[in-house]
């Protein structure tokens, strides 16, 4: 038996020893779920030592031995190890494993001195069914009737070492030559180009692939997919084509690898893996059938394709150094992934599309007492997971966006250029950004931008008109954290930001810029009647919100109704108003006659998805009242216009933003309960199982309203639809990766959110078991399926239970969730009397 290494906080692995070149050969063996693997792995003492300590997780390892290079080549002397047993003078070493830390401690009689070595051993390791490491993946052949398995990997962020024994952090960068010994008629791909195939010696049903030696890389990095199916790619393939010439000119260096591979894979636990010549995705996020496909599905295609693309510079050739910088990674890419869309799309508009989906969306999670700062101190590996989520991403986004409006875009390209340049297969910290971007701006980049990676949050301007004289206004802001309850900020944080004007008179351009870095500024703006606009933060790039006067406010509706205002700004404004009544600033009928006098006639999808989005967390909110049929009558009223404009049928060469808003409006129609809506939905569902199939972008949409008022007879046969879709897209497969969505789809009412909690309380240990305890979904079964409530009791509850189990990638999650519930809670102890008092009088 292997000794086991006393507990101990986590630390990062000593850079005593370091790995210049992993040559790795891996054999598995589909049909029991394992693989064989040997290792051979070029070594750098840097200082003297008698331990070597690198990762290793779920591995059997043997046959372990060092030689020593000499002069650059490896002599014939060498160690010989084995787990610890009782051979005594022949035992040159010892090795432990520790499971609990995933780590493989090698000790040495003697000390290994400074210079060049080669370690290698043998491993064995389960091809396992937790979508991380080395796993299995299952399809369906063509003609539907055999279940075959491929495999595949999943390392980031801590899992190559499932894989191989390794140095598994991203700062220990290495080359790595990969094999692999496979069946036949299955296909085998890794990062690089193949080198040779030939066939296995022992075996002629078997054959070996050599791949090239891979650049200077992390081991998050690495990847190798074993696959017998491939379809449906060219739309993906077609575009990604276009974008990597235009990120090669962009950041002015070449394509760093020999190929570009873009695999859909059957199980898979995110939307896709940068992996370094070889991304992996899930099929919804590559996919796309000509006959089947709804807009909404090859606009998230184009926008996951671009993200990967933009990491094979940004994170892969140039890489975080530990996993606090993660949102350098995924923040850039998230805004760079807009800029290469609205290049070849631009029919998407996507800039506009930000501002809902990923500047306001990061805008709600962040006033929260519970968020986290973009640069997230990581103590812990099981720390990682939690940070992948919408602070670093979308308001890691949010921060470049804002940042590359507040130095310009040449500014930004050659400071970003010179960055990847010169950290070019090596490691990074924020500050190395900024460095180069004050570089090349003259700005204080650093000083002004470290207050929003660095701490939690962001502001709100409450903006108060001191002074009309003649054509002049004098405004005093003020700043404070916004916190979604409206609690006080005890820290009193503070930042420098960025502020910008736009008026009546130039609705379209900034008329003044500053930099507020104090607490209270007054700010005095020429060219303004009595009776003028005002509106701050234009296009929505500040990373703040903002609290107007009432009748500030009240002047902002005319460039709304006439459309004067940017759709950023119409967005944004009652986007405010919505976050401003969730923490009490103001009460919610103020949103709801803003809609009325000022959005009914709203025509732009992107301004609507906003909307659409408070209306609904407001409908799972008042369901809890005895107003509810009051407030889906309030729905169908503020909705109708667009209903009757969007109807039911899309126009030949119709704009694709009219497209993908037409499904949403019918389903908040059809669940507000419009009888006309319901019923028509229920008569194309019924031509459709009868073959005269649904135009797709409305097929979820029809499918959604009527299970909401189905019966068995609509159950089975939606079942039936899932079972013989090909398309995942289609099938919204329900299976292991999206098990948590299905869950959640039953979450959407009251008693189905009691039937979910209950459902999560008994099964959530086999959830965790059958998951893996570090799996990313399980935080999307805590935030989807419990943030809903609006019962402080109920709040208290789960926190209780996620205590007694002890679940830690969902310890954010769960305390989010929390302070959501309490936060609905007092919303209808606050507001309920008002809203119900309204909407009878409406």
């Amino acid at each position: 038996m292997a000794e086991h290494i006393t507990k101990k906080s986590f630390e990062c692995l000593p850079a005593t020893v370091i790995p210049i070149h992993y040559d790795i050969t891996i054999r598995p063996f589909l049909d029991k779920f394992t693989f064989n693997g040997y290792a051979t792995l070029d070594l750098q003492v840097k200082k003297s030592t008698n331990t070597m300590i690198l990762y290793a997780a779920e591995l059997k390892v043997d046959n372990v031995k060092l030689k020593l290079n000499a002069n650059g080549k490896f002599e014939n002397s060498s160690f010989n190890f084995q787990q610890k047993c009782d051979l005594k003078d022949e035992l040159k070493g010892t090795i432990e494993m520790d499971e609990e830390h995933e780590r493989m401690k090698i000790s040495f009689v003697e000390n290994l001195q400074e210079g060049n070595y080669q370690l290698s051993f043998d491993f064995v390791g389960m091809i396992n069914d937790q979508m991380r490491g080395f796993y299995r993946n299952k399809y369906i052949t063509r003609d539907g009737n055999e279940v075959q398995y491929g495999a595949s990997t999943q390392f980031e962020p801590t899992d190559c070492r499932r894989a191989f024994p390794c140095w598994d952090e991203p700062n220990f960068k290495a080359t790595f030559d990969i094999t692999l010994i496979t069946p036949k008629n299955l296909q085998a791909i890794s990062n690089m180009p193949i080198k040779s195939e030939s066939d296995f010696p022992s075996d002629k049903h078997w054959k070996i692939t050599k791949f090239e030696r891979t650049p200077i890389m992390s081991t998050y990095l690495v990847a190798y997919v074993v696959v017998g199916k491939s379809e449906h790619g060219r739309f993906a393939l077609e575009f990604a084509s276009k974008v990597l010439p235009f990120y090669a000119e962009y950041f002015d260096i070449k394509y760093p690898i020999a190929k570009a591979d873009l695999i859909a894979i059957s199980n898979f636990p995110f939307g896709a893996m940068e992996n370094w010549g070889l991304i992996t995705y899930r099929e919804t996020a590559l996919l796309i059938d000509p006959q089947f496909s709804s807009m909404n599905a090859r606009q998230r295609v184009v926008m996951v394709v671009a993200h990967e693309l933009a990491h094979q510079w940004f994170g892969n050739l140039v890489t975080m150094n530990w996993w606090t910088d993660l949102w350098l990674n995924e923040g850039f890419a998230k805004w760079i992934q807009h800029l290469a869309v609205d290049k070849f799309h631009p029919e998407f508009y996507i800039w506009t599309q930000f501002a809902a989906d990923i500047f306001a969306t990061f805008l709600i999670p962040d006033a929260l007492k519970s968020s986290h700062p973009v640069e997230i101190p990581i103590e812990h590996p099981a720390e990682i997971n939690q940070s992948f989520d919408k602070i670093s991403y979308f308001k890691g986004a949010s921060i470049i966006r804002m940042l590359h409006d507040y130095i310009g875009d040449e500014a930004f390209r050659k400071g970003l250029q010179s960055y990847l340049k010169k950290y070019s297969y090596k490691n990074t910290i924020t500050e190395d950004l900024w460095s180069h971007l004050t570089e090349a701006s003259g700005e204080p980049v650093k000083e002004v931008m470290s207050l929003w990676t660095r701490q939690i949050g962001y502001p709100f301007v409450t903006v108060t008109e001191k002074q009309q004289s003649n054509n002049t206004r004098i405004l005093q802001l003020t700043q404070k954290r916004f916190i979604i309850d409206g609690s006080i900020d005890h820290k009193n944080l503070q930042w420098k930001i960025p502020i910008t004007f736009v008026t009546k008179l130039n609705p379209t351009s900034i008329v003044k810029k500053i930099l507020m870095d104090k607490p209270e500024i007054t700010i005095t703006l020429e060219n303004i009647s009595e009776d003028d606009w005002i509106k701050l933060n234009y296009n929505s790039i500040g990373l703040y919100r903002v609290k107007y006067e009432s009748k500030t406010l009240a002047h902002l509706e005319e460039p709304i109704v006439s459309k004067i205002l940017s759709p950023q700004d119409r967005l944004i404004i009652q986007d405010d108003s919505a976050a401003l009544c969730n923490a009490g600033h103001q009460s919610f009928v103020d949103y709801l006659k803003l809609l009325l006098s000022s959005y009914k006639e709203e025509d732009d999808f992107t301004v609507w998805k906003s909307i659409l989005l408070t209306i609904r967390n407001l409908l799972s909110l008042i369901e809890y009242t005895d107003y509810y049929g009051d407030f889906k009558k309030y729905c169908l009223n503020f909705f109708s216009s667009i209903n009757e404009k969007l109807g039911w049928d899309g126009k030949p060469n119709e704009d694709p933003l009219i497209v993908m808003l037409r499904p949403r409006i019918l389903i908040i129609m059809g669940s507000a309960g419009h009888p006309e809506i319901i019923n028509e939905a229920r008569r194309r569902f019924k031509y459709h199982i009868n073959g005269n199939l649904i135009d797709p972008n409305i097929r979820e949409a029809v499918y959604i309203i009527v299970s909401m008022y189905g019966d068995e007879n609509i159950l089975e046969e939606l079942q039936q639809l899932h079972k013989i879709a090909d398309m995942t897209e289609e099938k919204n497969n329900a299976e292991k990766q999206d098990l948590y969505m299905g869950v959640a789809g039953c979450a959407v009412n009251c008693v189905g959110r009691d039937i979910v909690w209950k459902y999560l309380k008994k099964n959530w240990i086999p959830l965790v078991e059958c998951f893996g305890e570090k799996n990313h979904s399980l935080m999307k079964f805590v935030e989807l399926c419990l943030s809903d409530f609006a019962d402080e009791n109920i709040a208290n509850e789960i926190k209780l239970f996620f205590d007694s189990v002890n679940t830690p990638v969902v310890t954010r999650a769960v305390k989010q969730v929390v302070e959501t519930i309490c936060m609905r809670a007092k919303i209808l102890q606050r507001d309920s009397k008002m809203i119900k008092e309204y909407l009878k009088q409406h």
